[in-house]
Parts: structure tokens; sequence; C-alpha cells
């Protein structure tokens, strides 16, 4: 067993140009590095601020602390997001998460595996989602 009190020691640090549009925080508790096994991060967006689309080799857990946002995949299938929400991705599935325009957003993102990475979400395509 490995215990650490609070987080990892890795010092927080904003959201990459690339996988982010906007704000994002990411305040790493458990990261393994290079091996890609598990990366455990509280998020905190602001408004406007998300991901880039992406997918998890190992599936991705959301759970959502505070605050208003979404998450959807490439099939359409979407959520608004709130406090106490949680969201399994199942392993490949390409999605993107965050904060509504109007709201900031905390979660805690359990991912396994390695992130693999593809094109942001455009601003249209955000605006959209909130306004169905």
């Amino acid at each position: 067993m490995e215990y650490e009190r609070g987080r990892k020691g890795i010092p927080s640090r904003a959201g990459d140009e690339g996988t982010f549009s906007g704000k994002a925080m990411l305040d790493p508790l458990l990261d393994d590095g290079d091996r890609g096994e598990i990366r455990v991060y509280s998020v905190m967006f602001q408004p406007g601020g998300r991901t880039f689309w992406h997918s998890h080799a190992g599936g991705q857990v959301l759970i959502v602390g505070s605050g208003r946002g979404m998450v959807e995949n490439k099939d359409g299938d979407k959520r608004v997001l709130g406090p106490g929400d949680v969201v399994w991705a199942p392993p490949g599935e390409v999605h993107w998460h965050g904060a509504a325009p109007d709201s900031f957003i905390n979660h805690t993102a359990v991912s396994l595996g390695l992130t693999h990475w593809h094109e942001e979400v455009d601003q249209g395509h955000y605006t959209t989602a909130f306004e169905e």
C-alpha cells in the first residue's frame, strides 16, 4: 500500500493548450507518470472551460463536486452535470467534459490507461450543446 497525505507532491497546473479550451486548473491527487495506468485529478473549470475530445484506454470516471457542466460522447449522448453526479466513460469512448457557460465546475477525474487527445470542441458545438 502507498499512502500520501493530501496529494502526490506534483504541483497544480493550468490545462494545456491543445487539450483544453478556456481556463482549467488541474490538481494531481495521484499520477503514476509515464506508466499511464491511473491518474486521479481534481479539475476546476472556469465558465466555458472544457477539454478537447479525448478517450482513455482503460476508461474514465468523473465525480462532480460542485458547479454545473456537461459531458458528451461522439455519438451525441450528452448530460448536464451537477454536484454528486458520477459519469463512466468506457475504454476508448471519445468524449469531452467541462463547465457550463455561466458556471464553474469542479470534478474528480479518475483516468485509467493512456489518454488519446483528438480535436477541439468548437465554440459553436459547445454553445449548441447547452441550448438543447
